[in-house]
């Protein structure tokens, strides 16, 4: 196989995988708690070439090839104070917990919570908020909503639960499932911190960059273009060799 077509071909859907990311980040901006997608890229050894011999393929050639790995950036966005008493944020690391449709675990950090009809705390796509003791449920004649230190939620005098922030054994770790909620990749688990700091009334921003996600289309650009041209000069090598071995016959 021709290495300089494989590596041009291969570039280019590394840089495809990073331009869905930048397209994902730039959709989300004004979504509070967003966490940016990235992509980083790293070069892997691959079979360029292989030759059969009778039932058997025997290697004779490796190539170093471009990849690409998605992540998630988990550098805490803009915070701002909103006056609604059914807005939390995270002051630090964490992430509030929600019960999926499916009955699973989903994680966030849009605090832009709001009260169901049956009065619990829920996401704005109805996905139940869960505190120490299940999902969070506040007194149908209403009154003041509080949040003491421990993350304690308070109605007047009667407290409701508490709040719980969980964190990751690896943070890394996390895919994303939507609408701002991530969840576990494998076995990593999701512990409860003890006392974390969590800001009433206020939610906590998306952390794209506007700027920077049109640095990256910018660059994306030029790579891809590079990427293409090696596929391009690979193709046309191959095609005059062709031509010349086929008059040599």
């Amino acid at each position: 196989m021709n290495v300089g077509m494989y590596k041009g071909a291969a570039g280019m859907v590394a840089f495809e995988a990073w331009q869905e990311t930048i397209a994902q980040n730039l959709a989300s901006v004004a979504v509070p708690g967003y966490r940016k997608g990235q992509s980083t890229f790293s070069s892997v050894v691959a079979d360029t070439t292989r030759i059969r011999h009778g039932d058997s393929v025997s290697q004779t050639e490796k190539g170093v090839l471009p990849a690409s790995k998605r992540s998630l950036n988990l550098t805490p966005g803009q915070y701002t104070y909103t006056g609604v008493d059914t807005n939390f944020a995270i002051s630090g690391e964490g992430f509030f917990r929600t019960r999926l449709p499916d009955g699973t675990n989903g994680y966030t950090r849009n605090g832009n919570f709001r009260l169901a009809n049956d009065y619990t705390l829920v996401t704005q796509e109805g996905h139940p908020v869960e505190g120490d003791g299940g999902p969070l449920t506040f007194r149908q004649q209403g009154g003041r909503i509080f949040v003491n230190a421990e993350g304690r939620i308070l109605q007047d005098d009667q407290q409701i639960g508490r709040l719980v922030v969980f964190k990751f054994d690896r943070p890394e770790d996390v895919h994303r499932i939507g609408n701002g909620i991530v969840g576990p990749v494998g076995n990593n688990q999701a512990t409860p911190i003890q006392n974390a700091p969590i800001m009433h009334m206020t939610i906590e921003g998306s952390n794209v960059l506007m700027m920077e996600e049109m640095v990256n289309m910018i660059a994306l650009g030029r790579a891809y273009d590079s990427a293409k041209k090696v596929l391009d000069v690979s193709d046309d090598n191959a095609g005059k060799a062709i031509q010349y071995l086929g008059g040599q016959s």
